[in-house]
């Protein structure tokens, strides 16, 4: 039998040390069973909102962050001026950067906290992608961000929710991760994804990403199409029913009036 000296068996000794890191490191890191339900949301007449319900198993003693998030863009915002005792309308200021549509929530709200260090979710994380532009004046920009904030969450587009996913025991050695998304009356149609980022000792192992799909369907779909590929037919259509409304609107009140 050929024996093995020093130096080669040092080698071996690294390669199996290497190779059972990376077995480890990706038995741990692989979240299994992900799933977005539904993965499609249709927005019909009757539309008031829905639920999006998120599944994972993850490995024991690891714990989630669940992302839901629309593309980047710009908007424009209007800066309010107070003028001879009275707030008016102010310049333009135009924010680039920030999704349009933001909810997170996590198994651990310390992962979600704003004294988070290095935050790689929620609103800390997003402040770092946005700017502003524009007639911003004296406003600084961390509070010009916060009004920004105040102004997607009123409309339901912006939500943390630190501790709001459900975390319990599953067979072998993983765990199910839950969460349930609230969805706005006054959604967007478009492509959107939701992301789940499986954490250990504040070391993220793993991310998946799924889609998520908003289409317009029925009456509301007809009208985008309307509007959007026959502008004028449209304008015509609503300058219409706006003259037919005022004088059905007349007609009832002198009805009323005869009457009494």
């Amino acid at each position: 039998m050929r024996r093995i000296g020093p130096p080669m068996l040092k080698v071996c000794l690294m390669c199996a040390g290497f190779l059972v890191m990376a077995l480890w490191g990706r038995g741990w890191a692989a979240p299994l069973d992900f799933t977005v339900q539904p993965n499609v949301v249709r927005i019909g007449t009757w539309y008031d909102g829905a639920k999006i319900h998120v599944r994972a198993h993850i490995p024991r003693g690891c714990q989630a962050v669940i992302e839901l998030s629309g593309n980047p863009g710009a908007a424009k915002l209007m800066r309010k001026e107070r003028s001879w005792g009275m707030w008016k309308n102010g310049e333009e200021i135009l924010e680039q950067g920030a999704p349009g549509f933001y909810l997170a929530m996590s198994t651990d709200s310390k992962l979600l906290s704003s004294l988070n260090k290095n935050p790689s979710w929620g609103y800390d994380a997003i402040a770092g992608k946005v700017s502003f532009t524009g007639d911003v004046g004296k406003m600084a920009i961390p509070r010009l961000f916060e009004e920004f904030l105040r102004l997607k969450e009123r409309s339901g587009c912006y939500g943390v929710f630190p501790g709001q996913a459900k975390i319990q025991a599953a067979p072998g050695k993983r765990q199910l991760v839950k969460g349930v998304f609230d969805l706005p009356a006054h959604w967007v149609q478009g492509d959107y994804r939701v992301d789940l980022s499986v954490v250990k000792d504040g070391r993220v192992l793993s991310k998946e990403k799924r889609s998520l799909k908003v289409a317009l369907v029925g009456f509301p779909s007809a009208i985008f199409e309307l509007a959007h590929k026959h502008a004028l037919t449209y304008g015509l259509l609503a300058a219409g029913i706006a003259i037919l409304s005022g004088f059905l609107v007349g007609l009832i009140f002198q009805l009323i009036g005869k009457k009494e």
